[in-house]
């Protein structure tokens, strides 16, 4: 019966993180769900480890596992670009995303894992701002710079490694460059090991979109041009079929 009842709960928390995919904080999570807030922060963790659900800065949110769980079988955005996505994985073997931005932060909507033994795998539990990640940048790029300095309410841009963009003109000089056409790089910037290139696809039914290929730092300069060139086709067969 613990079992039963562990499940239950756990549901009770995807219902209302589903009727609320904005965000909502543990205390907000524990009054919805009638839970003690050490309890649901157990059952937050655990579902953080299966990717059903997400916690950053801007709360508890749909996790990319559990969004496609969700879209199974009807439409949806991640169901529409899986066949796309999956080809940039078979072109490159590596980690490949596909997210929208939530505030500040990146939010994942899909993501197929790379199936090499040393691979770039996200960290359980650890959010980043999307200025430290090429996903992020390019996501970003779909911004005026206006709406891009109100995110960071003209602020100092913390810096996460010693390779993280150093400020809002740097970063602007940078989303300039993606939005000319260009590609957005992240070289440990928001963590040691990992480098990472991306591309924004666009808005689709008022979604910010873009997706990313995750490596290695070791394999990242070998990968480079194979990366980029599977990254073109891939954005090039999303937009088609979003229409954008």
């Amino acid at each position: 019966m613990e079992g039963i009842q562990v499940i239950a709960r756990a549901a009770a928390i995807l219902r209302a993180v589903g009727a609320q995919p904005d965000g909502l904080s543990l205390g907000k999570l524990a009054n919805a769900t009638g839970l003690a807030r050490s309890t649901v922060q157990r059952i937050v963790d655990a579902l953080e480890m299966e990717h059903l659900v997400q916690a950053g800065a801007g709360g508890v949110r749909p996790g990319w596992g559990l969004r496609r769980l969700g879209e199974l079988p009807g439409s949806g955005i991640a169901q529409e670009l899986r066949a796309a996505l999956y080809g940039l994985f078979e072109e490159t073997h590596e980690t490949v995303d596909l997210s929208t931005l939530s505030g500040g932060e990146v939010l994942f909507m899909d993501r197929f894992l790379s199936d090499q033994p040393e691979r770039a795998v996200p960290t359980i539990g650890a959010t980043y701002p999307a200025y430290t990640m090429a996903i992020g940048k390019a996501l970003l790029a779909c911004l005026s710079n206006a709406e891009i300095e109100a995110l960071y309410a003209g602020a100092p841009l913390p810096r996460l490694t010693d390779n993280t963009v150093g400020g809002m003109p740097e970063l602007l000089a940078q989303i300039d460059a993606i939005r000319a056409g260009g590609f957005a790089y992240d070289l440990e910037e928001h963590a040691p090991g990992r480098s990472a290139i991306g591309l924004p696809l666009g808005v689709h039914q008022g979604v910010l979109l873009g997706i990313s290929v995750v490596l290695p730092t070791a394999r990242y300069a070998r990968q480079r041009k194979t990366v980029e060139t599977a990254l073109l086709r891939c954005a090039a067969r999303c937009r088609e079929r979003l229409g954008l």
